[in-house]
C-alpha cells in the first residue's frame, strides 16, 4: 500500500488546527522554522504542505510574509480532483440513478474527431442517459464514447448508477481528469417530455472531455441540469484559479 506524502500528512495537520480554532481565521500560522522543528523534516517539506494550504485558499499567499490563516479548510469537491456525477451524489448523502434512453453506434462526427483524436469514418458509442437524485430527474447526458471504451459501455446494465465506477471496477479504466465549460440553455420539446419539465425551461449545461491517467479521452459529454438540481462552489485565489471565461461554449482538444 502506497503511504500518504509526509507533505500532505502535515497540510492534514495544519488543517486540522485551523478547524478546531488552533489556529482561527486571522491568525498566523507558527514561522516555516518551528514547523520544521514540529514536524522534524526539511524546510522544503514544510513549505510543500503550506503551498497546499494556499492553494486551496486556507492561507494568504503573500511571497516573503507570514501565512495568515483567511478561510476555514475547504470541504467541497474540487475541480482539481475528478468525480463522476454518482461519486458527487454519494458524497453528498445522496443516491444516484441511471437509465439510458437511447444507445446507438454513429458515424464519428466533426466534433468527436477534434475532442477524441479518433481517424475519420470511425464509429463512435452514443448514449442518451436520463440521470436522478434520490429518484428525482436530476440531468440528461448526452455521451459520446470512442471504440474502445464504447465497445465496453454498451454490454453494461442500461439502469447502472455509475459508468464510471463499473469501468473502473470491471475493466480498470480509471478517469483521472476533465476539462468543463459551463453554460446556460433551454430544454426542448424532446428533452421536456424526459426530464418532465415543461419545454422552454432553463438548464445549466455542462461539457466536458473526460481522460486516463495516459492522456487518452475516454468519452466527451453534454450534461443538461434541470434548475435547482446542482449548484457550483469555486473557490480562486491569487495562487490558485481553477476558472477561466471563454467566449466559446466548445471544448477544446
Amino acid at each position: 500500500m502506497t503511504s500518504t506524502p509526509r507533505y500532505i500528512a502535515i497540510a492534514d495537520a495544519l488543517r486540522a488546527d485551523i478547524d478546531a480554532q488552533v489556529f482561527p481565521q486571522g491568525s498566523y500560522l507558527p514561522s516555516e522554522a518551528k514547523l520544521t522543528e514540529r514536524f522534524r523534516v526539511a524546510p522544503g517539506t514544510i513549505r510543500r504542505a503550506l503551498n497546499v494550504l494556499v492553494d486551496e485558499g486556507t492561507l494568504s499567499s503573500r511571497r516573503g510574509a507570514k501565512k495568515t490563516v483567511i478561510r476555514n479548510p475547504k470541504q467541497a469537491a474540487q475541480f482539481n480532483e475528478f468525480h463522476s456525477f454518482a461519486q458527487w451524489a454519494y458524497g453528498q448523502g445522496k443516491t444516484p440513478g441511471g437509465l439510458v434512453i437511447k444507445q446507438e453506434w454513429v458515424t464519428a462526427s466533426p466534433e468527436d474527431l477534434r475532442l477524441m483524436d479518433i481517424a475519420p469514418d470511425t464509429h463512435v458509442l452514443s448514449v442518451v442517459r436520463k440521470r436522478t437524485i434520490d429518484g428525482k430527474a436530476a440531468l440528461l447526458e448526452h455521451t459520446h464514447y470512442p471504440e474502445r471504451v464504447g465497445l465496453l459501455v454498451e454490454n453494461l446494465a442500461p439502469d447502472l448508477p455509475s459508468v464510471t465506477n463499473a469501468l473502473l471496477t470491471e475493466y480498470s479504466i480509471e478517469f483521472v481528469a476533465a476539462d468543463h465549460v459551463f453554460s446556460v440553455g433551454t430544454a426542448n420539446d424532446e428533452e421536456s417530455r424526459i426530464l418532465e419539465i415543461s419545454p422552454g425551461s432553463p438548464l445549466l449545461l455542462h461539457k466536458r472531455v473526460s481522460r486516463d491517467r495516459f492522456g487518452l479521452v475516454l468519452e466527451h459529454s453534454e450534461d443538461k441540469y434541470l434548475q435547482g438540481s446542482v449548484a457550483l462552489a469555486v473557490t480562486n485565489t491569487q495562487a490558485n484559479n481553477p476558472l477561466s471565461w471563454t467566449e466559446e461554449e466548445r471544448l477544446h482538444s
